[in-house]
């Protein structure tokens, strides 16, 4: 592997004095600001157990979008931290790195791997210049905690350059982090890479583990899995690249995925992989945006699974199976399944022309819902007949409807009168989670901040806090 300079590991330090550069101006630029701003006051309404679970993404969201001085934004972020919020710590240490680097950044002296929960933070350590520091600290841990912190580097700078990963693997390789050295080298966009790597490798009976652990990582940036040691018989070596396109799939696509799951509960090989390749032939012609919300990229993965299945009930037995996680379901964790999700996606979509005086009559109901939706169509239709022509404060009452006109108002692109309802809701629980999962999708319409590539791969939902001198 060619050696570079360990000066071109990381980018120039951001002056101290710096604001968080603010996204360019956008529709809804006001309404992400006006929601950040009600979760990080409201969220004192909560318990304490209820109020660390909301409040990091819309500090973030307020400090992209408000461009807060570095001084303010680690005062927002720390008093979340020490209020014990989820993400808040990762939020603090990314926003140290920005200011002092690799020292700046609080580890803990009993265990520095706990570092490794910071995706957020070691790109910053990275990105300010300090990988060498890092490395040392990673150096001197015990061979069973480096993995810990080593693992999130590799998800942490995808988006790097090849030449930004190739340095950092040389200088991984000389502190002897050979798990990390091979997991840089296997996301490089450069195919030739790990051919290089493994020629100029001193100690080839590690090769074997290290091409099996990091074999999957490749489709980070859409290439083809590691070559096997040994290599296997023809009919599994098929089977291999078949399930590869499905993970080039998930790291193309945004937000999340759920082929990968249904791939590995259903064993369904054949129409998994239809669907992943029509996932990307749309994202190869822009109809779905890797930095948009998961909307578009969903329905066009279950229309062609559901095309590509021998069995449609099974498939959606299958999917009403798989539970979706994320402050967008609006229900207690668990109790909303991926088949729910699509339910609710293909009633956006029948809605949205409607919605949006595109259409003058509202839908039809459509004959891809499931029997379970087909109960809740009438409401929908009533609330979104409603949004023409009632006002919408009673329906910011009622639990059960609050959701729905919410959801039909993001579709309808009124990001103001969407504000202005979600800040009329009662309770507080619920007008804390709409205007957190508010905040992030008009991000996805904005600047798209909380993106990363490959996240629906990496991070399942996982936000992380970009810092980057470019942006």
């Amino acid at each position: 592997m060619r050696l570079l300079p360990a000066l071109a590991i990381g980018l120039a330090l951001l002056p101290l004095g710096v604001r968080a550069e603010e996204p360019p101006a956008c529709p809804a630029r006001a309404a992400i600001l006006t929601l950040a701003d009600t979760v990080l006051a409201d969220r004192q309404k909560l318990s304490r157990l209820k109020a660390r679970g909301v409040g990091a993404e819309a500090a973030y969201l307020k400090i992209r979008y408000g461009g807060l001085a570095m001084d303010a934004a680690a005062t927002l972020a720390h008093g979340l931290s020490d209020a014990g919020v989820r993400e808040a710590a990762d939020l603090a240490g990314a926003i140290d790195a920005v200011r002092g680097g690799f020292d700046a950044v609080s580890k803990d002296a009993g265990d520095p791997a706990q570092l490794g929960a910071q995706i957020s933070t070691l790109r910053t350590i990275l990105q300010h210049g300090d990988g060498e520091k890092l490395l040392a600290m990673i150096a001197a841990l015990p061979p069973e905690r480096q993995i810990r912190i080593s693992q999130p580097i590799v998800p942490a700078i995808v988006d790097w350059p090849d030449e930004q990963k190739a340095a950092l693997a040389a200088a991984a390789g000389r502190h002897g982090l050979f798990f990390l050295q091979a997991g840089l080298v296997a996301m490089q966009r450069d195919r030739t890479a790990w051919s290089t790597f493994v020629a100029g490798f001193a100690q080839p009976a590690k090769l074997r583990d290290l091409t099996q652990v990091w074999s999957w990582a490749p489709a980070l940036v859409g290439n083809m899995a590691l070559p096997r040691v040994p290599v296997l018989d023809a009919a599994s070596e098929a089977m291999r690249r078949n399930i590869h396109i499905v993970s080039i799939a998930a790291a193309r696509e945004p937000e999340r995925d759920f082929l990968m799951t249904h791939l590995n509960q259903s064993g369904d090989v054949a129409a998994t992989v239809k669907a992943a390749q029509a996932l990307i032939a749309d994202i190869d012609t822009g109809r779905i945006k890797p930095d948009d919300t998961l909307d578009a990229a969903w329905l066009t993965a279950y229309r062609a699974l559901r095309a590509a299945s021998e069995n449609t009930d099974a498939l959606n037995e299958g999917l009403a199976s798989i539970p979706f996680y994320g402050v967008r379901s609006q229900r207690p964790a668990g109790d909303v399944s991926v088949r729910d999700m699509i339910d609710r996606l293909i009633a956006i979509e029948a809605f949205t022309p409607f919605l949006k005086a595109e259409a003058d009559t509202p839908p039809d109901m459509p004959a891809e819902l499931s029997t379970k939706f087909r109960t809740e169509w009438p409401l929908w239709l009533e609330l979104a007949v409603a949004l023409k022509t009632a006002p919408l404060t009673a329906f910011a009452k009622d639990a059960g409807k609050a959701p729905v006109v919410a959801e039909l108002l993001f579709a309808a692109g009124d990001p103001a009168r969407l504000a202005d309802f979600v800040l009329a809701t009662e309770p507080v629980e619920i007008r804390l989670a709409l205007a957190t999962d508010l905040a992030t999708r008009l991000d996805r319409t904005c600047a798209s901040v909380l993106h990363h590539q490959a996240e629906a791969m990496l991070l399942s939902g996982q936000p992380i806090f970009k810092f980057d001198p470019a942006q």
